[in-house]
């Protein structure tokens, strides 16, 4: 790309040109429809109507955000809706139902939005950064003491596609100014109040005038940053990291951490959690390193965000899981913050969900042995709860009660799975853990008369 910069440079191509080339380059390697991410600055203008133009049947739909932060955010995701339907682009536009406060909330908001219509659409999101975005991050992040991953900044390999990253904004800027596009100028962009303003119009001039050549020494960094990262997920292929369909959960074999040294372990431990999503700062991967070794089977770390590394055992052997932090919505919350019961009724009509676990009322009853099936004789008043740590039940083997916590213990489940585990009580009183054991009061015989049987089914994401 850097080649193919100098040679156009070089022989004072046009600028329409050089964005199609640029754009031909990076669509060459991705096959996945697009959702372009378009903001209604000039920059992302471009991006729309450069795929508009050369690229049309690239683009599954066009994405603009409204952060709810006032006018010129409202009028910038019109501007972008109506240029995409002008364009016979779909368009998806979304507005928060809350103005955020900081960048990083903004930029949250923004991206669990790009990302929901990407899965949408089985598409990839495309955005518009820039070699100048790439610099200021570069910048920042230096700033705030990121080692070498982070300084691969932009450019480090992931799932979104940046066609302009190795252009600047000028370039940009003289298509555009040439073409007559439509765009708006987002007054943050000459603001001072956040860190990335002042890095643009206040550190990168005095820094570039103190030490000419400063911005394209700081490039270079963040591209050999990028090809270190690029190294180090090339070693962990053909480790037997495991990830989930979701993307939210990871294993990867004990023995993969355990005979490096703690120094393979720091280089380790962020790309394996990079995988789902979990970016270790410092202090993270501190822990993470003194985890491996000191962890013992069944034991767990929480990362910033909600996180989490745990070890335990399946069929490979010993394994690290990573969890990325669930999103919380409303029922999730209360599952597990100890409220009130999510279900309370007759045993005839237990909820088909419960949180992320299904209650399938069966025609015929199961073997008997089968702890994830239990029966009721019907019209038995019942509560569906998530399990709380004093929770004891009485089974044939302990008919004086026992801690649940004893049962899971023997089931292998996970400590961090434990508190959204469904229990089923009758008469105030635990009868069925699904999947770990009946109680007493429920039959384990079949054969019995008006008896009400239900299978209780976890989904994995």
């Amino acid at each position: 790309m850097d080649r193919l910069l100098s040679e156009f440079h070089a022989n004072d191509i046009a600028p329409g040109d050089l964005l199609r080339a640029v754009l031909e380059v990076a669509l060459q390697g991705t096959p996945q429809p697009l959702v372009l991410a378009v903001s209604g600055g000039r920059d992302s203008m471009a991006l729309l109507y450069a795929m508009a133009r050369w690229a049309p049947s690239r683009v599954a739909a066009v994405a603009t955000f409204d952060h709810a932060t006032g006018d010129y955010a409202t009028e910038a995701a019109s501007l972008v809706a109506a240029q995409a339907r002008r364009l016979g682009l779909t368009v998806v536009r979304e507005r928060a139902r809350t103005g955020g406060t900081s960048e990083a909330a903004w930029r949250d908001a923004r991206w669990a939005f790009l990302r929901r219509v990407a899965r949408g659409f089985r598409a990839r999101v495309a955005t518009a950064h820039t070699r100048d975005d790439q610099l200021e991050t570069i910048v920042m992040r230096t700033l705030r003491g990121s080692g070498a991953r982070g300084l691969a900044a932009l450019a480090a390999p992931g799932d979104v596609l940046r066609p302009w990253l190795a252009v600047s904004r000028a370039e940009l800027a003289r298509w555009v100014e040439a073409e007559s596009l439509p765009y708006l100028e987002d007054p943050m962009n000459a603001s001072r109040a956040y860190l990335r303003g002042r890095v643009r119009h206040e550190l990168l001039p005095a820094f570039e005038q103190a030490a000419p050549g400063f911005g394209e020494a700081m490039l270079a960094l963040g591209e050999r940053a990028a090809e270190w990262r690029r190294d180090v997920d090339r070693q962990l292929e053909g480790c037997g990291l495991s990830v989930n369909a979701a993307g939210t959960r990871l294993t990867v074999p004990a023995r993969v951490l355990e005979r490096t040294t703690d120094e393979g372990r720091a280089v380790l431990w962020p790309a394996i959690c990079g995988r789902v999503g979990v970016t270790l700062d410092a202090h993270g991967t501190r822990n993470a390193v003194r985890f491996t070794m000191a962890g013992r089977r069944g034991a767990h770390i929480v990362l910033a965000g909600g996180a989490t590394i745990s070890r335990h055992r399946d069929a490979r052997g010993e394994v690290f899981e990573v969890r990325r932090a669930p999103a919380r919505d409303g029922l999730s919350a209360r599952l597990t913050s100890g409220a009130a019961p999510t279900f309370a009724g007759a045993i005839d009509a237990l909820p088909p969900r419960f949180g992320r676990w299904r209650f399938q009322r069966l025609g015929v009853e199961p073997l008997a042995t089968d702890a994830w099936c239990m029966a009721l004789p019907a019209g038995t008043p019942v509560v569906v709860r998530a399990w709380a740590p004093g929770d004891r039940i009485r089974t044939d083997g302990a008919p004086a009660g026992r801690r649940v916590t004893r049962y899971f213990s023997e089931s292998r489940v996970s400590v961090l799975d434990r508190p959204t585990w469904p229990v089923l009580l009758a008469n105030g009183e635990p009868v069925w853990i699904p999947g770990v054991c009946r109680g007493l009061a429920a039959p384990s015989r079949p054969g019995r008369p008006e008896l009400i049987w239900y299978r209780c089914e976890r989904e994995f994401d």
